[in-house]
């Protein structure tokens, strides 16, 4: 018995041996293929085991205890995996070839949970975090510009941190807000711009909070059905952003660091005429009449100085302005008929934006540490934009933000992750549009004999009073009057602000427990916080606000999200799995607003007022806002896959919120289903096949809402006053106890969510083994109970109603082109293209036919019954059934009655971008169109009127009598309006149908101008081409720069933005938009200009 048992002992003594003597330590280095660079970070490990490593920063590891017949997985985000059998080798180095297909294995959902792309049966796309960063582009919005199908972005202006609109295949409702819902880390969060108006200043998209630096990936969601589990809040399309993570490694500490320096200049101005002086009826006149530049040829006036009216004692002398600098201005006689230059003697001319601009710049420096181990991870970061714009005083925009996400799997049942974020803006933005203070609107119109320097001085009147510190304007040349109608665009800049000043948290806890390996259950909170300090001041001297202005606003917004829901896998049989979720959702919406402003200042503004004490009761109001909003839901989601080629995926949402009616069902139901099917998997035939690497067909369809506002319901009170347009506003707070009156708008306990129903198809095909891919989506989509504003009947005692009565829909082609051309001997050269074709129409308007959506009384963007959503409306020429012009004297005539005079939606847009690399080399280009679509040049239009257009100068001698618009009053008709043959006149001939006539000034101050009644004339096309993005890298990782300076890599980038633009829109960029990010478009009025811009970028990665 004891030899047997020293016998077995023996035995396993031996085994254990022969087992030890096969196991060893496998070392080796893991590159790429590319170029043959060391990857850091790949994971090596023990295939069937827990035994496993990751490279170093020099693409190194160490592995221990291998057994000889094992076989090594080696993976790597962005590579193809690899397996390797060890044999009798210590030493294994491989290479690791690009995964064409890793972008696109897996989609982000709208909770912020991946799937397998090739299952999903809806349309989206995915932009790269490393592509919005490396746009060149300040904000993430801008960042996504060209680079997704079914996606428009249009920016408000050239100014810093300008807000900007995204749409999502089209407009899907008609008064709420057309922006899609931001998902940040399975979090909703506020992308909102408050204060859009064809005044005063661009506003801020909140979505710029975020540090393009911190973003690993944008999911585009566009189809209903992959968006229907947020309801009510999902009509306009999700974009899930995730942040970037650590990840595992051998206890190394990733650094990276980040610096750009950006150099911007105003790129496309209105072209201005500097031919005319300023006067009418070419006569030079120091005041200009009604403040034009129908004046005298500067070329014929002597050159010598300017006569000036010095004497006290001389006829038509006002005064003097003196500037800081001693410089004395008079005045200078007008002209006649006689002499149309008067004292006018001058031949300079001058542009108010040689000196109002200057390159402008931003440096951008991020720095981030990341790392992990194989139960957590960490990311940490630090950015500061400092961004100086194009004008020279008062527009900067500065963020600086900090973001820690961690993440911790305790054991195999509890797991933790965080991430907190947290952003400071500051910004100083400048006026613009249609407000007397605005920067364009007074400079545009300037005219050219006139310098806007000195811009500032002290008036000296001819009864001997002193004014000091006037300012000076072109319609008020001597600061001798208190407003200057539209104000020196140099003392605006300087003296005008507008101050906004944000700090925002964004904080996510999320626990997972993982009962059984088949369920896990997540608990997750979300809080999304700002607010927005804002001031906004007018001096006693602003045209704008004469007697000076100071606005307060503390603007602050609270998003409370919570979420709970189980996550379930199971498999069923060898050909069916299950992947199932149930959850709720609760969400809490507050918005305050305190604010106060002061009017016509007691005490003046020097210094600036700090708060509204500085005036009169009567010109005082403060005033508080508030608002909540709470919306609780229960989903589910169940995705059913069949032998791993066909996959159907089911969503459900119960959806009941605050802001619903009482008298309507109180909890709203959201359906969405698609199927994917992947026929090549299917088909034994194609399963192999060489040219086919992989086809999918996909249905869907989907059902998601539009939440209505708060407090519709009821019919409110608010604070008591009354006004009339040209009285002071009696406000009842400013005497005795106040008092409250009821709202004129009527409430309405019937009022439910919009409902959008939408159905999609399409196709995603690979070839040649993933070279090549394309994506087709056809989609259509109504929605139905549209809210909006209705007029009620006077006797109700109420102007209107809200209500659902409209309903608008879209349609849609989708294309998605991508293309590995060449590759070989370290040569690479990738293509993505994309395609939109999007047609929208406003199918019904309850009560009314049309609808004003943003702008001007005489133009305006409409919603009108039977047209696209966002249409131009205004004046046209009279015409006749057949739409010809109907003409008197050969010009046309104003028709009485507004219509739809132009579209701004395009006809389809087209991006294309190109990657070229070699080795450590590459070469992206981003070539961006669109086709189609109008806007409204209204700016051009009114500088027709003052005579400041280019086309206004124009000079042409008539080969035959032509008639004139007034017969009455015209430079070159003789009484009965003719300009006889021969006659060289300032104007255009035009042949409106009836024979050529003569434009005249007489034309352009009237019907021909843009103050006249006829907008139609000043639509144009707004189509366009850009070179977009162009960047040139070069990434220094080479085996002995790691191993000299054991960094991992070092790259260097020049980007251009915005380099070219073609275009047949006169004027600024056609992709602008004077509302902002409201629901109005095509609208340009006296637009601060857009930017073009160069960056220089250095990274290095430790």
């Amino acid at each position: 018995m004891r030899e047997k048992l020293l016998l077995s002992l023996v035995l396993c003594w031996l085994i254990s041996l022969s087992v030890f003597a096969q196991s060893r330590t496998v070392t080796g280095v893991i590159t790429s293929t590319e170029d043959g660079s060391p990857l850091p970070g790949v994971n090596v490990l023990v295939k069937g085991s827990q035994n496993g490593t990751t490279t170093a920063a020099d693409g190194r590891f160490t592995l221990n205890n291998v057994p000889a017949n094992a076989t090594l997985q080696v993976s790597f985000v962005g590579y193809e995996n690899l397996d390797i059998q060890v044999g009798n080798r210590a030493t294994i180095n491989a290479q690791l070839k690009p995964d064409v297909r890793q972008l696109g294995e897996v989609v982000v959902t709208a909770l912020g949970l991946e799937q397998s792309r090739d299952q999903f049966g809806s349309a989206a796309s995915q932009v790269k975090g490393t592509a919005v960063a490396q746009s060149g582009e300040a904000t993430l919005i801008n960042g996504l510009s060209g680079k997704a199908s079914g996606v428009q972005i249009v920016r408000s202006s050239g100014d810093p941190g300008a807000g900007s609109y995204i749409q999502i295949r089209g407009q899907s409702t008609i008064s709420g807000s057309l922006q899609p819902l931001i998902v940040l880390d399975g979090i909703p969060i506020n992308n909102s711009t408050l204060g859009n108006s064809t005044e005063g200043v661009a506003q801020q998209s909140r979505l710029n909070d975020i540090n393009p630096e911190d973003i690993a990936s944008v999911e585009i969601l566009k189809g209903a059905s992959a968006a229907a589990i947020w309801g009510t809040r999902a009509a306009n399309g999700v974009i899930v952003i995730t942040t970037k993570r650590g990840s595992a490694g051998q206890g190394k500490i990733n650094v990276n660091f980040k610096s750009t320096l950006s150099l911007d200049q105003v790129y496309r101005t209105q072209p201005l005429q500097n031919k005319f002086g300023s006067g009418i009826f070419g006569i030079y006149q120091f005041v200009p009449s009604g403040g034009l530049s129908w004046g005298d040829r500067i070329a014929d006036r002597s050159g010598a100085a300017d006569a000036q009216i010095t004497s006290p004692t001389a006829p038509g002398y006002a005064g003097y302005f003196e500037a800081a600098d001693g410089t004395r201005l008079y005045r200078i006689p007008d002209g006649n008929a006689a002499n149309p230059h008067g004292g006018k003697n001058s031949r300079d001319v001058y542009d108010f934006r040689d000196t109002f601009f200057k390159t402008g710049y931003f440096t951008d420096n991020t720095v981030s540490l990341s790392g992990g181990d194989p139960n957590g991870n960490f990311y940490i970061s630090l950015g500061d934009l400092n961004q100086q714009g194009v004008i020279k005083h008062n527009s900067d925009y500065r963020r600086t933000t900090a973001r820690v996400n961690t993440e911790r799997r305790f054991n195999s049942f509890i797991k933790t992750s965080a991430t907190f974020g947290f952003t400071k803006t500051t910004s100083d933005r400048v006026q613009q549009g249609s407000n007397l203070s605005g920067l364009y609107l007074g400079g545009l119109r300037t005219p050219a004999d006139f310098n806007v320097l000195p811009e500032v001085g002290t008036y000296y009147a001819p009864n001997g009073e002193i004014f000091a510190n006037r300012q000076r304007a072109y319609r008020n040349p001597l600061g001798s009057s208190t407003r200057s109608t539209y104000d020196n665009p140099i003392w605006t800049q300087k003296n005008v602000r507008s101050t906004s000043e944000v700090d925002r948290y964004i904080g996510k806890l999320e626990l997972t427990l993982s009962p059984f390996k088949w369920l896990d259950v997540v608990s997750r909170v979300g809080i999304d916080s700002f607010t927005d300090s804002r001031r906004d001041f007018w001096p006693t001297l602003a045209s704008s606000n004469p007697g000076g202005l100071l606005s307060l606003n503390s603007v602050s917004e609270t998003q409370t999200d919570v979420q709970v829901f189980g996550n379930a896998r199971y498999q069923i049989n060898n050909d069916l799995n299950l992947n199932a979720i149930v959850g709720m959702n609760l969400n809490n919406r507050v918005f305050k607003n305190n604010s106060g402003f002061a009017r016509s200042f007691i005490l003046g503004d020097n210094p600036p007022p700090s708060d509204i004490s500085n005036a009169q009761p009567t010109n005082k109001d403060p005033g508080y806002g508030f608002s909540q909003q709470r919306t609780a839901a229960l989903y589910a989601t169940a995705n059913l896959g069949y032998r791993d080629y066909l996959f159907l995926n089911l969503t459900g949402r119960g959806e009941s919120a605050s802001t619903f009616g009482k008298n309507t069902t109180r909890t709203f139901f959201y359906p969405a289903a698609d199927v994917a099917f992947q026929f090549t998997e299917a088909l034994p035939t194609l399963k192999d096949s060489q040219t086919l690497s992989f086809g999918k067909v996909r249905l869907s369809y989907g059902e998601v809402g539009v939440q209505p506002g708060p407090y519709n319901t009821v019919t409110y009170y608010g604070p008591g006053g009354i006004g009339e347009s040209w009285g002071p506003f009696l406000d009842a707070l400013a005497y005795g106890n106040g008092g409250y009156q009821q709202s004129s708008v009527l409430g309405n306990p019937a009022i439910q969510p919009e409902r959008k129903r939408e159905f999609e198809g399409g196709v995603d095909l690979r070839f040649l083994r993933d070279r090549f891919s394309l994506s087709a989506t056809y989609f259509q989509n109504t929605t139905q109970a549209a809210i909006l504003s209705v007029a009620t009947a006077p006797s109700t005692g109420f102007t209107s109603r809200t209500g659902n009565a409209a309903e608008i829909s879209n349609k849609g082609i989708e294309l998605d082109l991508g293309a590995n051309i060449l590759q070989g001997d370290g040569f690479t050269w990738n293509m993505n293209a994309n395609f939109t074709r999007l047609r929208n129409k406003v199918n019904s308007l309850s009560g009314t036919t049309s609808l004003f959506l943003a702008g001007f009384a005489g133009t305006s963007s409409r919603a009108v019954e039977g047209y696209p959503l966002g249409v131009l409306w205004g004046g046209d020429f009279l015409r006749d059934g057949s739409g010809n012009l109907i003409l008197e004297r050969g010009f046309p005539q104003a028709s009485p009655q507004e219509s739809v005079i132009g579209d701004p939606n395009p006809d389809f847009k087209l991006g294309i971008g190109n990657t070229f690399a070699y080795k450590g080399l590459s070469l992206y280009v981003l070539w961006d169109m669109q086709v189609g679509g109008q806007i409204w040049g209204g700016t051009r239009g009114i500088l027709d009127y003052f005579g400041r257009s280019d086309r206004s100068a124009n000079e042409v001698t008539a080969t035959q009598d032509l008639r004139v618009y007034n017969t009455d009053n015209d430079q070159y008709g003789d009484a009965n309006g003719i300009i006889r043959a021969g006659t060289t006149f300032r104007g255009n001939i035009v042949d409106f149908g009836g024979g050529p006539v003569a434009l005249t000034e007489s034309w352009y101050k009237d019907l021909g101008g843009g103050f006249g009644p006829v907008s139609s004339q000043f639509i144009e096309k707004a189509d366009w081409q850009r070179l977009r993005e162009v960047t040139l890298s070069y990434s220094l990782k080479t085996p002995g720069f790691r191993q000299k300076t054991r960094l991992s890599s070092v790259d260097f980038s020049v980007t251009g933005r915005n380099l070219l633009i073609i275009s047949p829109f006169v004027g600024n960029d056609p992709e602008t938009n004077l509302t902002g990010t409201s629901n109005g478009r095509g609208l340009e009025y006296f637009n601060n200009p857009a930017t073009r811009s160069v960056l220089f970028t250095v990274r290095i990665n430790y």
